[in-house]
């Protein structure tokens, strides 16, 4: 594996005035049973042994990825409030080239892939495997500048016409209760409650929206938001490549694609297909709840390239 990508290398002084020379990076990791996780490197991510004692070894790759040492829980050369602390929420990842490459190997070689490929809006392409101490290790490949989501600055213009104002929303996860260590020790929770702000809202000249779950908020894999319309509103023309599915709550939509159009009062259900070249038009004041897998992009007809929605990353 290669990095697709290497920051360039920084002279001392830094920016920030600190004159600190890094020479190397180890991430120390402190598991219960080194020999597993010692074989899981080795096997699967390509790792040698530069150093080893009884509960101790030291991996290196010898290219960008930081070496490794494993420590077995206990061990006293750690000090006594750190010997039986594991990381909960920590991430190993390696920016790799050919990562549908990578999949297939790793799938092939019976490797535990966690999470399957999947592609983020921003551009960043990613899966992960979990090592028998609960270890997450993340493979990243990015998208090609031509082929990435312009999240950070999108065209104006195009945004516009797709319904994407340049309000990138941060978005937080308000409260999140009963957190547990699901299998693999990723420390995701099993259950988060989130409450919208106004920095989740996006507005439009064609409608406002309120983000709800995504994965900026509290999910994994979908989105959800609530769209408002003024009567006489209209959306322009434009194709999600997502599913989605509306329930509306109050009022009603006309929703045409391509010679069909139907009206869908509160209290029914639209789906629109992915794909599909859709324009939604509120005949009065109108209200719905959408839901969406996470990764979907808007483009519209006639112009190039694809957007992200913000209120749905």
């Amino acid at each position: 594996m290669e990095r697709a990508r290497s920051p360039p290398r920084r002279s001392a002084p830094l920016s920030s005035g600190v004159t600190l020379n890094v020479t190397t990076s180890t991430l120390s990791l402190t598991v219960a049973d080194v020999d597993a996780s010692r074989d899981f490197f080795r096997t699967h991510l390509g790792y040698e042994v530069a150093m080893a004692a009884e509960g101790f070894v030291s991996l290196s790759r010898g290219d960008a990825a930081a070496d490794i040492v494993l420590l077995r829980s206990g061990s006293e050369v750690l000090p006594p409030e750190q010997r039986d602390q594991q990381a909960a929420g920590l991430i190993l990842a390696l920016t790799v080239s050919g990562i549908e490459a990578e999949e297939r190997r790793l799938a092939a070689a019976g490797a535990p892939i966690t999470m399957p490929l999947r592609e983020e809006p921003w551009g960043e392409r990613l899966f992960q495997l979990t090592d028998p101490n609960g270890v997450v290790v993340q493979l990243v490949e990015w998208a090609t500048p031509d082929t990435a989501v312009a999240v950070d600055a999108p065209d104006t213009a195009a945004g516009a016409a797709a319904g994407v104002s340049n309000a990138v929303d941060a978005g937080a996860v308000v409260g999140t209760v009963a957190v547990v260590d699901l299998p693999g020790g990723s420390g995701i929770p099993a259950l988060s409650v989130i409450a919208p702000t106004d920095e989740n809202v996006t507005a439009s000249p064609n409608a406002r929206m309120t983000g709800l779950a995504a994965p900026s908020r509290g999910s994994a894999e979908l989105s959800t938001w609530t769209v408002e319309m003024a009567a006489g509103q209209s959306g322009p023309e434009h194709v999600i490549s997502r599913e989605q599915v509306w329930t509306v709550t109050a009022g009603a939509f006309e929703v045409s694609c391509g010679a069909v159009t139907e009206k869908v009062e509160a209290g029914r259900t639209f789906v629109l297909a992915p794909g599909v070249v859709r324009r939604i038009h509120a005949p009065e004041a109108a209200e719905a709840h959408v839901a969406m897998r996470a990764d979907g992009v808007a483009s519209v007809p006639g112009t190039d390239g694809t957007r992200a929605l913000p209120w749905a990353r």
